[in-house]
């Protein structure tokens, strides 16, 4: 399943069905190779006893090769599209809506690292996450919300809300 939604990942970067496009963004599109890396990694959890050397393997490789630390375990929906790959930190009960944009820097995961509960956020649909923002805890990221780089979002946000600064405050909500 997840290796049917780098289709639609793809045709969202490079918007368009044609052959040549998909090829040069397929052979040089950096941020295309890791978001090829997490659905491959995702795809790897159904296989029985594989899975567990493979998927292990893919997130070397992520971290490697873009210093990133995704959990192949994480659900990501299709269309993601991941602007300059590298500082990306997504924790694995991270849950990502469909067509969302993700740009360096981002961390999605825990608000306290000394607490057993494993709480990460969930993000809606068509989320744009600005460059070094944070988004901890177990918080809901309405869809079609923007949030600004650099901020920190430790609550709750609205759909179609514009979040900004440290700690993030909704500054607008458009209609969605």
């Amino acid at each position: 399943m997840s290796i049917s939604y780098f289709s639609s990942d793809l045709k969202r970067v490079t918007g368009s069905d044609r052959f040549f496009v998909w090829f040069k963004w397929f052979v040089f599109g950096h941020a295309l190779h890791l978001t090829l890396l997490i659905r491959l990694g995702q795809s790897m959890k159904t296989l029985p006893l594989l899975n567990k050397f493979l998927v292990p393997l893919c997130e070397v490789f992520i971290r490697i090769i873009y210093a990133s630390d995704i959990s192949c375990r994480a659900k990501i929906g299709p269309g993601l599209i991941i602007v300059h790959g590298h500082d990306i930190v997504i924790g694995s009960n991270v849950i990502i809506g469909n067509d969302c944009k993700i740009f360096n820097g981002v961390t999605l995961g825990n608000k306290y690292t000394e607490v057993p509960d494993n709480a990460q956020p969930t993000v809606g649909n068509g989320v744009v996450i600005s460059t070094g923002a944070k988004v901890l805890g177990g918080i809901q990221i309405g869809n079609h919300t923007m949030i600004g780089a650099n901020c920190v979002v430790l609550t709750n946000c609205p759909p179609g809300a514009v979040v900004v600064g440290v700690p993030g405050r909704v500054i607008r909500v458009n209609p969605v």
